[in-house]
């Protein structure tokens, strides 16, 4: 499975998957069978944060994402958006995670999770010194199943990260 990790990774940092925003076009386009059913290894996401943090001092998320299904999962993704008052962002995924930051947006690419086990991705957010009001990010976690063929097999044009995503919207207060 290692294996197809590294070349779903590849194929992805070559396509952009990470990150490929959700478009109206998109939503318009003819999906496959195989990404209009559920994954037959669902994920849940449990985030854990601060309630408060001072403007200039750093935010750590702790993303829990756990596999509720019946079977291991092929590929994780554990991803979202951090907060507009980030001067600079840190992802630290699991061992054998691929995990990379693109301005706001933050995705972590998770090796083989068996059924009841839970990997842990952690963020850190410096705030900027100016920031005020509330800090709001947004993580989501989902579940990709490589067809029978193999990772050679899987349709990349046809996958779409955006369309099942249930993000989990967390708030912090910044104090002055």
């Amino acid at each position: 499975m290692r294996r197809h990790l590294t070349a779903f990774a590849a194929i992805a940092m070559a396509g952009g998957l990470l990150f490929v925003p959700q478009s109206a076009s998109a939503a318009a386009a003819p999906q496959t069978a195989a990404l209009a059913t559920p994954p037959l290894s669902p994920l849940k996401l449990t985030a854990y944060y601060p309630r408060k943090a001072w403007a200039g001092d750093t935010i750590v998320y702790t993303l829990k994402s756990r596999n509720v299904g019946d079977w291991p999962t092929d590929i994780a993704y554990v991803g979202g958006y951090v907060p507009k008052q980030a001067r600079k962002v840190q992802i630290i995924g699991p061992s054998g995670a691929y995990c990379e930051v693109d301005g706001r947006e933050v995705g972590c690419l998770l090796d083989t999770l068996k059924p009841g086990r839970t990997a842990t991705v952690k963020v850190k957010v410096w705030l900027r010194g100016s920031a005020r009001g509330t800090a709001t990010a947004e993580f989501a976690t989902a579940s990709i199943d490589v067809p029978a063929g193999g990772i050679d097999t899987l349709d990349i044009h046809g996958i779409d990260t955006g369309v099942d995503l249930k993000y989990v919207k967390v708030r912090t207060r910044i104090l002055r």
